[in-house]
């Protein structure tokens, strides 16, 4: 594909999905959300397993994951839903088992990513021994972007094998590059809301657990409602790129 489509159609792209297809997407797999939902504060508070009531924590992750997993699989199908119709492939348990790991591997290293540079600040003040607030905040947001910027782009990238293995059952990495047919800037933006919106709810629900307020349930609450709304909106944008890119195919 020799030029990208522009930021504003893949915009508009998504808005007149969501408005046309939304109910439809949630209610694709409603158990399956309401367990994602349910479970993802404590999916959020994995530690690294420092007591034996931690391995609760990990088993609600894992649920949440599997959940997560299922839901974005039938929102991708549901987005696309001609393809998958006539997409064999995944019509059975290969095209949700490889989209499952994919997704997993893709969650996994992210959360341990944001985890590693959650302690980024503490380590950074420290190294610059209590530098000036301007001093310190530019630096921290120059490393910052060091990291994840690459790590954004990466994910606008090849994300777009989510719906391609829901709907073919086939990873595709080859070609998913050249495939994507919108500027990348609007997904990376809309994964690193999500990605900072998570972080933050983490911090509520730390809080909460320690030391119980009364705005701390609010907090946690409203923080995870916006995790899984974000969560939505990415997913369906890779639904409609992965969507798009077949139709510019085509021409």
């Amino acid at each position: 594909m020799s030029s990208k489509l522009g930021a504003r159609r893949f915009i508009a792209a998504t808005a007149g999905v969501i408005r046309r297809q939304g109910r439809a997407m949630l209610g694709a797999a409603p158990k399956s959300l309401a367990v994602f939902a349910f479970s993802l504060p404590f999916a959020l508070l994995v530690s690294r397993l420092y007591q034996p009531s931690d391995c609760l924590f990990v088993l609600a992750a894992l649920v949440n994951l599997i959940a997560f997993a299922r839901t974005t699989f039938a929102w991708h199908r549901v987005v696309n839903q001609r393809d998958a119709k006539d997409s064999a492939g995944a019509d059975g348990s290969t095209g949700e088992a490889r989209h499952l790991v994919l997704l997993a591997a893709i969650t996994i290293a992210v959360a341990a990513l944001g985890r590693a540079t959650g302690d980024v600040p503490y380590i950074l003040y420290v190294v610059m021994n209590a530098p000036a607030d301007a001093v310190f905040f530019g630096t921290l947001i120059v490393l910052l972007a060091l990291i994840w910027v690459p790590v954004l782009y990466a994910l606008a990238v090849y994300g777009l094998t989510l719906p391609r293995t829901a709907l073919t059952g086939d990873y595709g990495f080859r070609g998913i590059r050249a495939a994507m047919p919108y500027k990348r800037w609007p997904l990376m933006l809309m994964l690193l809301v999500l990605v900072s919106v998570a972080g933050l709810t983490y911090g509520f629900l730390y809080e909460l657990k320690h030391d119980f307020t009364a705005t701390g349930p609010i907090q946690a609450l409203l923080g995870t409602i916006l995790c899984v709304l974000i969560a939505f909106v990415v997913t369906t944008m890779y639904a409609v790129a992965y969507r798009d890119s077949v139709v510019e195919s085509t021409r």
